[in-house]
């Protein structure tokens, strides 16, 4: 039940207890509800097609000038990049204007005119034979696609600039030459930064992507519940903050922003405390370990243990915030990190002690009811959005 429905008859059952609503009144709303949430589904799936769509269309552009590239006359190259960039440009615009019932195909065709100003960016560098720094690209494709964002005003372009942005930042850290570079990233703190830093200056162009925040909350999500299980089991990706040399910069800028202003990055699922504390406190075990990482220390045992205590601490908060708003994927995301969280230390303690039958079946029977546990919690937290 979405959280629509789920909204709705709460107001029917107001309404019953009111004597309001007959059941044929309410028979027939049911049946317009009905009606209207199909049509947001099927909105949905033509969305994600038209993103299919003008992904393989973007692609294949490429494709056929790389194998056809040696009989392509470079002047030929240059104009037909040309004229498709300005049919790419002239159908998103009159897409929207002549068909706006049907904005997936305006998008689509503003997300590949969007892709394929890099396209020749990196055709004019191979005939030209133009070498440069890998983030100079990006960085170029970003200065051309911006003014897009405030002469077409289709979300495809602010989801192009997203792509763009995150790639040229990402670049730059991985280049030995930027002033960005990391020395070494074996931490959870550029994986967090970067997508954070870059939803929330995208989240203040003219038009917004709507679902980006929730991509980055899943993207968060894993890569917090990731960094904290497998340090926690395994003690890798021990490296301080202070390893990443000139990245932490952009480290600091992207977790003061998200700090700042929770609501531009992170879903709405999420409260602002619960979008606040996720990276907060997935970055508080690197932060306890300090300059350096000495396994078997006091300080990093403690360390270790408060990134198990944090992993289980992180879906619960998620829970929290999604009852409240009624969404039931977040509160079926959490319980499945928090399932992982459970299964990894169960195997972590007691893994060399699994030998022979009688272990292997009380770990079959102690996984079973952890599952029902959990399922039946679920099942609970799912019933109380219902009553709510």
């Amino acid at each position: 039940m979405s959280r629509d429905q789920r909204v709705l008859e709460r107001h029917f059952r107001h309404w019953r207890e009111k004597r309001l609503l007959t059941p044929e009144q309410e028979d027939a709303l049911r049946r317009a509800s009905g009606e209207l949430a199909q049509g947001h589904a099927s909105t949905a799936v033509k969305a994600a097609l038209g993103v299919l769509g003008g992904g393989l269309l973007l692609v294949g552009l490429v494709l056929l000038v790389a194998e056809n590239w040696g009989a392509i006359p470079r002047f030929v190259k240059l104009g037909s990049w040309g004229a498709l960039q300005c049919a790419f440009l002239l159908l998103a615009h009159d897409l929207s204007r002549r068909l706006p019932e049907r904005p997936y195909l305006a998008e689509a065709f503003a997300g590949v005119a969007g892709g394929w100003v890099l396209g020749g960016i990196a055709l004019v560098s191979q005939i030209y034979h133009l070498n440069s720094r890998p983030p100079n690209g990006i960085w170029l494709w970003l200065a051309l696609v911006l003014p897009a964002a405030w002469l077409l005003k289709h979300r495809a372009t602010a989801g192009v600039l997203f792509v763009a942005l995150t790639t040229a930042l990402a670049l730059e850290v991985a280049t030995d030459d930027s002033w960005l570079h990391a020395r070494n990233s074996d931490n959870p703190w550029l994986f967090l930064a970067i997508p954070l830093l870059t939803a929330v200056l995208v989240s203040w162009l003219p038009c917004k992507v709507a679902s980006l925040p929730e991509w980055v909350g899943v993207w968060i999500f894993g890569v917090s519940n990731f960094f904290l299980l497998v340090f926690g089991a395994t003690e890798e990706f021990h490296r301080p903050a202070l390893a990443l040399g000139g990245a932490w910069l952009l480290a600091a800028a992207g977790m003061a922003l998200a700090l700042a202003f929770p609501v531009r990055c992170l879903p709405r699922a999420w409260d602002c405390l619960t979008a606040r504390a996720v990276p907060a406190l997935t970055l508080l075990p690197w932060i306890v370990l300090g300059s350096e990482y000495d396994r078997g220390s006091a300080v990093d045992v403690s360390a270790r243990g408060l990134s198990w205590v944090i992993q289980l601490a992180l879906p619960v908060l998620v829970i929290r915030g999604a009852a409240r708003v009624g969404s039931g994927a977040w509160v079926n995301l959490a319980y499945l990190a928090l399932l992982a969280g459970i299964l990894t230390r169960y195997f972590d303690f007691f893994g060399d002690y699994l030998e022979g039958g009688t272990a292997l079946v009380a770990t079959g029977a102690l996984l079973l009811f952890v599952l029902y546990a959990l399922e039946r919690a679920r099942r609970r937290t799912l019933k109380k959005e219902v009553v709510a």
